[in-house]
């Protein structure tokens, strides 16, 4: 996958900048995605799917999953992601304090030995 670095250029998602997280999903079949709605609600984050290709699928590509923060920074962007691994990002975006020296270090949790699966 091509790397987005922020996807505040997309006029369909500036609602949300500044107030949520956000979840971007370009798949044909979304439900594994639908199902952690509830969970992302709760973590103030906002699910975006996009079923039939449009002007997102054209941006991030197609299939794809894009979890940005409330700033529209782009923290994960792959073909696939595991609905867990898309909450733990949602909650590593909202932990970080972005005024604090360690904000630039990646402190999202990783495997035992420290592959990041």
């Amino acid at each position: 996958m091509s790397p987005v670095e922020h996807l505040r250029g997309i006029p369909a998602l500036r609602s949300l900048r500044g107030h949520h997280p956000a979840v971007v999903v370009c798949l044909d079949d979304s439900a594994p995605y639908e199902q952690i709605d509830d969970a992302l609600a709760r973590l103030d984050a906002k699910l975006v799917v996009e079923r039939e290709p449009g002007a997102l699928s054209a941006r991030l590509g197609r299939p794809s999953v894009t979890v940005c923060d409330r700033y529209l920074e782009v923290a994960l962007h792959a073909a696939q992601v595991a609905p867990a691994e898309i909450l733990t990002t949602v909650r590593w975006l909202e932990m970080r304090c972005e005024e604090c020296p360690q904000s630039s270090v990646d402190m999202r949790p990783r495997a035992a030995d420290g592959d990041g699966a």
